[in-house]
C-alpha cells in the first residue's frame, strides 16, 4: 500500500511539472508574438513616414503653402489660400504702384518738424498694381501713422531711410494680407524723396 501512494504522488508530480513547462512555453510564445508584433510595426510605421517624407518632397508645388520662386526672385506660385494672380512672364518689367507724397508732422527732437516722403511700391504682378488703387485710402492712412512716430535720431542715421521703407513695406504687406492676397508679392518699396525739415 506504501508503494501505490509513492507512485501516485510521482505520477501527480509529473503532471504538475508538465502542466507549469507546458505554461512556460505558451508565455514565452505570447512574449515572443508580442515582440515580433511590435517590432513589424514600428518598422512599417518607419517606412509609411519615410515613404509620405518622399512622396511630400515629389509632390506637385500648386499642393504645397511654400511658394514657387524663380530664379529671378519673383513669386511664381504660392498657397492656394490666397487670391490667385497669372504669374508674370519669365523677364517682364516691375510694375509701380505710386502714391501721393506724405506730409507730416513727426518726432523731429528739436531738430526738425515735418517729414516729407513720395514712395512707390514695386511689384512684377500687374493685377496687383491694379487692385491696389482698392487699398490707397488704407494705405495712406497706415503709412501716415507710420510716419508719424518715426524719430529724427532714428531717421537721420545712414540706414535710417532703409529702416523706413522695410517698416512701411511690413505695414503694405499687412494690408493685402488682411485681404487675402499673398503678401509677398508686393516685392519693395522706393522713396522718390525724403526730406526731414
Amino acid at each position: 500500500m506504501a508503494e501505490e501512494v509513492q507512485e501516485e504522488k510521482k505520477s501527480s508530480g509529473g503532471g504538475k511539472g508538465m502542466i507549469i513547462a507546458l505554461l512556460v512555453i505558451i508565455v514565452l510564445l505570447i512574449v515572443g508574438v508580442a515582440v515580433m508584433t511590435f517590432v513589424l510595426l514600428s518598422g512599417n510605421g518607419e517606412n509609411q513616414t519615410a515613404h509620405a517624407e518622399e512622396s511630400a518632397q515629389h509632390a506637385p508645388a500648386e499642393h504645397s503653402d511654400e511658394p514657387v520662386v524663380s530664379s529671378e526672385g519673383v513669386v511664381q506660385q504660392y498657397s492656394p489660400k490666397f487670391k490667385q494672380y497669372e504669374p508674370p512672364e519669365p523677364g517682364s518689367p516691375p510694375q509701380y504702384f505710386a502714391m501721393e507724397p506724405f506730409v507730416v508732422n513727426f518726432k523731429g527732437e528739436g531738430q526738425a518738424k515735418f517729414l516729407a516722403v513720395t514712395l512707390k511700391f514695386m511689384s512684377h504682378y500687374p493685377q496687383l498694381i491694379t487692385e491696389m488703387e482698392s487699398y490707397r485710402p488704407i494705405l495712406r492712412n497706415d503709412i501716415t501713422s507710420l510716419l508719424r512716430v518715426q524719430t529724427y535720431s532714428v531717421m537721420s542715421k545712414d540706414d535710417g531711410p532703409d529702416i523706413l521703407r522695410e517698416k512701411i513695406l511690413t505695414k503694405a504687406r499687412a494690408v493685402l494680407e488682411k485681404r487675402n492676397i499673398y503678401p509677398d508679392l508686393l516685392e519693395n518699396v522706393y522713396f522718390e524723396r525724403f526730406v526731414m525739415q
